[in-house]
């Protein structure tokens, strides 16, 4: 069963990072029209802490399956801390403080 998760795993990050880019876009798009001031940029740098977590997420995944042919830095626990676990929560704080810079007014709108 390892096998199998091992190899989904990094899909569910890479979507991360395809919805970063995507709220870049739209950000962008309103910035533009609402003359906000322009953060779309730091969506791409928030995407590439997420794609870094999700290519650790595959090396380390390599070495758990064969840990023979792996050096042991990669099964180390620091190694995951610094490598995925960091990354992956500095890029989705990013994106998710972006997104509620961008979009936090459809959260006070009313309808009705």
């Amino acid at each position: 069963m390892i096998v199998i998760t091992t190899l989904l795993a990094p899909m569910g990050l890479l979507s991360i990072v395809y919805l970063s880019f995507l709220f870049a876009n739209l950000s962008r798009r309103m910035s533009a029209v609402t003359k906000m001031k322009d953060y779309c940029r730091w969506f791409v740098v928030a995407g590439g802490f997420v794609a870094l977590a999700a290519m650790s997420q595959v090396v380390r995944g390599t070495a758990a399956l064969a840990p023979e042919l792996a050096s042991p830095v990669l099964l180390q626990r620091w190694f995951a801390l610094v490598s995925f676990h960091i990354p992956l929560a500095v890029g989705v704080t990013l994106d998710l403080v972006l997104v509620r810079y961008y979009w936090g007014w459809t959260l006070k709108e009313k309808v009705g």
